[in-house]
């Protein structure tokens, strides 16, 4: 067996121990009241504190059990994975993992009723200057066109995409009603280029595994509406999570983006590539520059991929091989 078939086979073997053990962890919280006692000990724990351990008074005063024997019992199961006892004052603190499960919760995960209809922003079209809304449905925030198709004239690709979108990210509902509709454009930007800059940087933002990258290119693309991809662009890069599957396709203008010698070619000419969801305006400056950058696909097979950036007639350019790794720089 070579070396490639033995780490294939060590990452089948991790990821049916990764499933089993979350299969025992999440038969641990079966019961309701299991997770009513982390939510409680989350409610009264204190980061700040040197001993934020709860006492069991406090959890049974907060979860509704008559049955203190009971509630024992369940709170001794969660131990272990979920809770300590912290010997030393009595009391008992969330572990980790716990503390990742609750701010799921809190954030809203799995909870998919939250939605927004179609709310007109602020931001025109980037392809045909119409007008642009905002919308949310079953944990993903669209930005969308109704003019011309946005990103995929050509199709849409899920039953409740909206017609015409330019960016859909997932975002958590605890947020959707914490910002304005503007500020929800910029705040999906942000979002989605966090988890985009983590998987080019070869580690999935959901499960921290290892990601694979790729390119495909469209080799007769239209890009007023290809019959053949439906995109707008003609050229993907592609990130998939080796173990939770977990999917994001991007243009190659997006990444020149987090390479530091396109971030030094932009300060050099007085433009800082950092957004924030609360600076609108330049949220959009940015995200107008890279639709700028131009895309070439130098060779077929194996593919290779060069990213032209320019201002003020400079030019930086980035090329990128099969794995979307950049092999070169020059400016």
């Amino acid at each position: 067996m070579n070396g490639t078939d033995s780490t294939g086979a060590n990452l089948d073997a991790d990821a049916e121990t990764v499933g089993r053990h979350a299969i025992e962890a999440f038969a641990l919280l079966g019961h309701e009241t299991r997770m009513e006692i982390l939510l409680a000990i989350w409610e009264d724990h204190d980061l700040q504190a040197d001993d934020n351990a709860v006492s069991f008074s406090q959890i049974r005063s907060r979860v509704a059990h008559d049955d203190p024997g009971n509630l024992r019992y369940h709170l001794n199961k969660l131990e272990g994975h979920f809770v300590r006892q912290r010997s030393e004052r009595g009391g008992y603190a969330l572990r980790v993992p716990a503390k990742k499960l609750i701010r799921e919760v809190v954030a809203g995960a799995g909870v998919h009723d939250k939605h927004l209809p179609p709310t007109r922003v602020d931001q025109r079209c980037p392809f045909c200057e119409a007008p642009t809304v905002m919308s949310y449905r079953e944990g993903v925030l669209f930005w969308a066109c109704h003019e011309c198709g946005g990103m995929t004239p050509g199709r849409d690709f899920a039953p409740f995409d909206p017609p015409g979108p330019l960016t859909a990210h997932s975002f958590a509902p605890a947020g959707l009603h914490e910002w304005s509709p503007e500020r929800l454009w910029s705040a999906s930007l942000v979002a989605g280029w966090r988890r985009l800059r983590s998987m080019f940087d070869g580690i999935c933002p959901n499960c921290s595994s290892p990601v694979n990258s790729w390119f495909d290119s469209c080799p007769d693309h239209d890009p007023d509406r290809c019959d053949d991809c439906g995109l707008r662009f003609g050229t993907t890069a592609h990130f998939r999570c080796s173990a939770c599957d977990r999917h994001l396709g991007c243009t190659p203008k997006q990444l020149a983006l987090f390479h530091p010698a396109v971030v030094s070619f932009y300060d050099d000419h007085g433009i800082s590539t950092r957004i924030r969801a609360d600076a609108v305006d330049h949220a959009k400056r940015v995200y107008d520059l890279v639709l700028d950058h131009e895309v070439t696909v130098l060779d077929v097979e194996p593919i290779s991929v060069a990213v032209t950036v320019s201002n003020d007639d400079e030019t930086v350019r980035l090329t990128f091989d099969d794995s979307v790794r950049v092999v070169d720089v020059s400016r």
